[in-house]
């Protein structure tokens, strides 16, 4: 026997996909047409012998040539396609079986009803020539007998789970376990017949022109390849054992990426780590006791989002949120999360201008921008990843001024003697609101205050955490706005200082050091003094002796080398050089792209044109004058499109059989209503939107819908009625999501104008 790789390779149709599949890859969409229509009828098949219905099994279809189309990339072997798109076309139909459990629940039992010969004589004929008591009969009669008993008495004689176990002498729980096994065994019987037969069975319309139509409008074209090296890579894993059965995990095997991070995460701390002069002073051992709880909240959070996933997965495949994965919520969704800490964030600036921060900061807001964009449809998300890697590397070269000390909380510094206290005549001196915020920012820029309020004597600033660093400064700055608990100092107008110990500190503190700390009060008094003296020398200019007095020791004193040039400093340079090459190779890409996304629509005129060109016949001009029309309209070649919605008007009688009839009666009349609408005639326009309606459907309208552009012009203009009507009249066409007509309906007796989304692209 041959080895598989060859007997697939010598398979005339393995040949011509892999072809296919290279050229779909290089950029050539249009060949995807020839996969689907090779494959479309088997494909039918796995969906139908899955779910018996067929309705159910042509959206299935559709669905697993868009999800296939999509991940491309992600397919080794091009002349392997055959099986691949059948086993997610298997995995589609799971899930839709899941969402239509109740549709389908009376079909659990294969129609075996249908063996009562009482009720055969009566029933009318199966229209589908597959699914008929005989084929069903010989499937029963081919399974074991221990499987054909049980279903014989559970279905056909009608006795109830514990009748069935006597009659067979088993438990009741073995007969379940039995007929689990006896169901599957008949359902993987019923799939072989299905998959043997597709010259009997096969979707009611071609679903190709459905399937280009989801492409063509849902991508660029590029991604089937994924553009850029990544996708190179990724392809070459594919090809790798197990690789590729993990890579088409998605979201869940995300997960896994996460864990080189903390790796690499782990290797950057231990350098952080060696950097310390002293590695058994209270700074180190603070950095290793922090580093530990980090890695700790890494695994716990990896865990809950793995859980969390699994979760939604199931939630998603009941359809309990049917609108859990569009593009549009998602990119609100990240929009919302990005901007939810930016007002605190921004707050933080007016005492914390440490230049790492201010960076952070504007990272922030560049982030939640790009996401802005994103979900306003003027950008693609591969920018917002752009914006990400600008965000790292405009802060890469402030990361030597991240709280790496370990030693920011004033109470900790008394402890370890830092703080200078040299006996000193501190006047009483009146500051104004000016000079008391200028002293906090000179403390917050040093990470030594991070948060302030003003109270009816002075200033209020409080002091980070014993444990504040480089994992917890975020955090601490932009979450944790409250007082309680929190360690203080105020700022009197007179020039006196205050201080006050929190009840979290206290802990902390005691912690750190293992053993009682001395009196509260004479902690609280040191560091008052310490401040006051520190105030002092600030307002005397004398800034490196206000260092001094707060404890404000040189870096050659904590650390080996600088934290700018040690610790990760080379390799954090090397990984800004990786994310500038990697811009730098994927922004060829991502202008084509981002000019595509902003006209978008010159993009698929240019496409349209050259259909139209190249239409040398009746029949090929009448496939490419509906987006001919369409496209001349959006691009403003008002009269251009006008003759072109005239000329498929004309053609619609000599192609009324067409499977792009319903798409053509559409396409005319909505270009032609549309040019009524902006010259004025009103009352033309509504009868073309009548006419529009009287389409019969048709692969691309009964899955995704109607165009609704020129029903959205219409309500602009203030006309309800008429769109009301549309509505109702495209039920009879667009069955598969009723939910959306009756959502619109609702929102337009309510006087709102309805969000149409991608009906207004189709």
């Amino acid at each position: 026997m041959m080895p598989i790789e060859m007997t697939e390779r010598s398979n005339p149709n393995a040949q011509q996909d892999e072809s296919a599949v290279a050229a779909v890859r290089g950029g050539d969409a249009e060949r995807y047409r020839e996969l689907v229509e090779r494959h479309e009828r088997r494909v039918y098949a796995v969906a139908w012998s899955r779910l018996g219905d067929a309705a159910l099994a042509e959206e299935v279809t559709q669905e697993a040539f868009i999800r296939a189309y999509r991940r491309l990339w992600l397919l080794g072997d091009g002349a392997k396609f055959s099986g691949w798109v059948n086993t997610i076309a298997r995995r589609v139909a799971i899930n839709f079986g899941l969402r239509h459990r109740r549709e389908l629940n009376k079909r659990e039992r294969w129609a075996l009803e249908t063996f009562d010969d009482s009720s055969a004589d009566n029933a009318a004929p199966e229209a589908d020539p597959l699914h008929t008591p005989e084929t069903l009969r010989q499937t029963l009669a081919e399974l074991p007998a221990a499987h054909r008993e049980c279903l014989v008495l559970f279905y056909l004689e009608g006795k109830s789970g514990a009748e069935a176990a006597a009659a067979l002498g088993i438990s009741e729980a073995a007969l379940r376990v039995r007929l689990h096994r006896a169901r599957a065994a008949m359902r993987e019987r019923l799939e072989e017949k299905l998959e043997g037969s597709l010259t009997q069975l096969r979707p009611a319309k071609s679903i190709v022109p459905a399937v280009m139509a989801g492409v063509l409008a849902t991508s660029s074209a590029k991604a089937a390849t994924a553009g850029g090296i990544g996708a190179t890579l990724t392809a070459a894993l594919a090809k790798i054992g197990l690789a590729k059965w993990l890579l088409p995990l998605g979201s869940l095997i995300s997960f896994a990426f996460i864990l080189p991070g903390l790796l690499a995460s782990w290797l950057f701390a231990q350098l952080e780590l060696k950097n310390f002069r002293d590695q058994k002073g209270f700074r180190a051992q603070l950095f290793r006791s922090h580093l530990r709880s980090r890695v700790a909240f890494i695994i716990v959070a990896v865990a809950a989002g793995v859980v969390i996933v699994l979760i939604f997965e199931q939630l998603i495949a009941k359809n309990m949120f049917p609108d859990l994965n569009s593009r549009f919520s998602f990119w609100w969704v990240m929009v919302l999360f990005c901007s939810l800490w930016i007002p605190f964030s921004v707050r933080q600036l007016t005492l914390v201008r440490n230049p790492y921060f201010i960076a952070q900061v504007g990272g922030q807001i560049m982030t939640a921008g790009a996401c802005l964009a994103v979900a306003l449809n003027l950008w693609l998300p591969q920018w917002v990843m752009v914006c990400i890697f600008g965000q790292s590397l405009l802060a890469m070269p402030f990361y030597g001024q991240r709280p790496v000390r370990m030693d920011y909380n004033l109470f900790l510094r008394a402890l370890e003697k830092l703080l200078s206290n040299p006996a000193a005549q501190l006047a009483d001196t009146q500051c104004s609101r000016d000079e008391m915020l200028a002293f906090a920012r000179f403390l917050g820029t040093r990470w030594l205050a991070n948060h302030f309020g003003w109270t009816a004597g002075g200033l209020r600033l409080r002091l980070p955490s014993p444990d504040f660093g480089q994992w917890t400064s975020w955090v601490d700055l932009t979450i944790n706005f409250l007082w309680q608990g929190r360690s203080q100092i105020i700022l009197n107008a007179n020039g006196s200082v205050s201080a006050q110990l929190g009840e979290k500190d206290i802990r902390a503190l005691q912690t750190l050091r293992g053993s009682a700390l001395i009196p509260r009060t004479e902690l609280e008094a040191e560091v008052a003094m310490s401040v006051a003296v520190a105030w002092k020398h600030f307002r005397e200019k004398s800034f490196a002796d206000a260092e001094r007095s707060l404890g404000q020791e040189a870096d050659s004193a904590v650390f080996v080398a600088p934290p700018s040039v040690g610790g990760t400093a080379k390799v954090r340079w090397l990984i800004g050089v990786l994310m500038v090459l990697m811009i730098a190779i994927n922004l060829p890409l991502f202008k084509s792209q981002f000019s595509n996304a902003l006209s978008g629509s010159l993009h698929h005129l240019q496409r349209a044109t050259t259909q139209i060109d190249h239409a040398d016949t009746a029949e090929k001009r009448f496939y490419a004058l509906g987006d001919a029309a369409k496209e001349n309209f959006a691009a403003g070649k008002i009269e251009l499109a006008r003759a072109y919605a005239v000329e498929l008007m004309g053609l619609i009688p000599k192609y009324t059989n067409n499977w792009n009839d319903g798409n053509a009666v559409q396409d005319a009349n909505l270009v032609l209503g549309r040019i009524a609408v902006r010259e004025g005639r009103i009352a033309e326009a509504k009868k073309y939107l009548t006419a529009s309606s009287q389409s019969h459907g048709s692969a691309t309208l009964d899955s995704f819908g109607p165009n609704m552009s020129l029903a959205l012009d219409l309500l602009k203009k203030g006309e309800r009625d008429v769109v009301l009507e549309h509505f109702m009249r495209c039920r009879k066409f667009w069955k598969f999501h009723p939910e959306k007509l009756d959502g619109w309906i609702q929102e337009v007796l309510a006087g709102k104008t309805p969000d149409f989304g991608a009906n207004l692209l189709y």
